[in-house]
Formats: structure tokens, sequence, C-alpha cells
């Protein structure tokens, strides 16, 4: 992992966390929620990566900042069916959205 973008370590933390509470998803929201949160953590954490070694880092960081909503919005939707406790659920905003405002000020270090 990469200490010098601070960025990837919040972000691949969030994502074994994140994981790590998945599992204990109901067997119905495991295989479809569960999943694609997953999945979208993981492309959060993989274009992060990609943006490191681009020259176009622009459209990877949008891409990111993409992949953060879609977290946001099947976060939001764990609380509601009351599948993540509050507790948790600030816990993953919070993080989210730090992890966009390191985003914004990469685009901005970067000039993108």
């Amino acid at each position: 992992m990469n200490e010098d973008y601070p960025v990837i370590v919040k972000t691949y933390n969030l994502t074994l966390w994140y994981i790590q509470k998945l599992d204990s998803l109901p067997r119905n929201h495991r295989y479809t929620l569960g999943e694609k949160i997953q999945n979208s953590l993981l492309n959060l954490l993989l274009t992060l990566s990609d943006a490191i070694y681009s020259k176009d880092k622009k459209q990877l960081l949008q891409k990111a900042n993409k992949e953060i909503e879609k977290l946001r919005l099947m976060t939001r939707l764990l609380k509601d069916l009351t599948i993540l406790s509050t507790d948790n659920f600030r816990f993953v905003t919070n993080a989210l959205n730090e992890i966009g405002k390191m985003i914004g000020g990469w685009m901005k270090g970067a000039r993108v």
C-alpha cells in the first residue's frame, strides 16, 4: 500500500472494515446489496490506485467520486432497512466524506 497517498490508506481501511461487516448481512441481502457494495468499494480503491500512475487523473478521480456517491446511497439503504446501525452508518458516511474531501484536494493539487 502506498503510504504517500493517505486517501489510499483511508479507502483501504474502510474497505477492510466494511467487507467484514458485509459478512454478517442477512442472506437475502448478502448476494445483492452486499455484493454491490463490496464491488463498489473495490472499484473505488482500484480507481484511486490507478490515478496514482495516470497522467490523466481527472477522469479517474471523477470516477472515484461517482463510486463514493453510490456507496453513500447503498449505505443509507442498509441503514433504512435497519441492517446497519446508526453508529456504523455515521462511521461509514464520515469516512466517505473524508475520502471525498481528500480526492477533492488531490484534484486541486494536481490541477485537474
